[in-house]
């Protein structure tokens, strides 16, 4: 996952075997989150605006699924 502040992107690569996903954002210091299904598409490059969300520390989870095996990676970011 790269985070790229000042354009407000979350972007990240997935296989092309995944079925299913999301991208859930959580700010530790509020309890706040929002969650941003991802589809599958004919490309593995994803990428998810974080304008919506609040000035602060988040934390954000991808999550994902072959239909076999689920996975996760997690970043910490600090939206400007």
């Amino acid at each position: 996952m790269t985070f790229e502040p000042t354009a407000h992107l979350l972007a990240f690569v997935l296989p092309m075997s995944f079925k299913k996903g999301d991208v859930t954002f959580i700010a530790p210091r509020t309890g706040e989150d929002v969650r941003v299904p991802i589809m599958p598409s004919d490309r593995p490059r994803y990428v998810v605006s974080t304008a919506s969300l609040t000035k602060g520390i988040w934390k954000a989870f991808l999550r994902w699924s072959d239909g076999y095996v689920q996975y996760q990676e997690e970043k910490e970011i600090v939206v400007i």
